[in-house]
């Protein structure tokens, strides 16, 4: 597969290409039926996700998100997983198995999240993870400060942070604001591709995440 493809297919999928990428992949897969098979995909991953998963505005308190999660999280997964597990027990002729981005957008969504990072442990745990995630620290940069659109849903920003190959390394803090890191000597070029999203507010490169925020 096309590196130029591979690399534009979460944004194409999402809808959130310029004008000049957007055409050169839907001219690539018109002439590249894999291609398109890959991005019928992707499509019909993103709707199984978008269909599964709970809506969990950013600046939601992580109090009442664990809770949420904890709740309805297992039947989601269950619903996920048999979906992939399905597909991947039924080959389609011309259709490449998920590789780069969508592997791990798939394997992202059997696990459960990368914003909470939630795992599939006893209360106990969870309430570790919590007090975990509010602690007040200092996480080595640069990253990437983001602010989402209060109406953002949870999987457009998995699936947001899997394009970018980004990692949360803090928050959401008491402003909304969520701390990412990217692979290094990417992270102009995320800034950049971030700040055209429709569901980002506001991203900016800074040197780590404060002791207080």
């Amino acid at each position: 597969m096309n590196e130029r493809f591979e690399e534009l297919l979460p944004w194409y999928v999402n809808g959130t290409l310029g004008a000049d990428d957007r055409g050169w992949v839907e001219r690539y897969a018109a002439e590249h039926p894999e291609a398109q098979a890959q991005i019928d995909w992707c499509r019909g991953l993103q709707a199984q996700i978008r269909a599964s998963e709970p809506q969990i505005a950013p600046a939601l308190g992580l109090d009442r998100v664990l809770q949420r999660i904890r709740r309805e999280r297992p039947m989601m997964v269950q619903r996920v997983r048999s979906w992939l597990g399905a597909l991947a027990a039924a080959p389609v002729a011309g259709v490449a198995r998920p590789i780069g981005a969508v592997a791990a957008l798939a394997i992202i969504v059997v696990q459960g999240g990368i914003i909470y990072q939630m795992r599939q442990d006893n209360s106990a745990q969870d309430e570790q993870l919590l007090r975990a995630t509010k602690a007040m620290r200092v996480d080595e940069g640069p990253l990437l400060r983001v602010n989402f659109s209060p109406d953002a849903r949870e999987a457009e920003i998995r699936m947001l942070l899997v394009a970018a190959q980004a990692t949360l390394a803090g928050g959401p803090g008491q402003l909304g604001d969520y701390y990412l890191r990217v692979p290094a000597g990417r992270e102009s070029a995320a800034v950049d591709r971030l700040r055209r999203e429709p569901i980002v507010q506001a991203v900016e490169l800074v040197p780590g995440v404060p002791a207080r925020y």
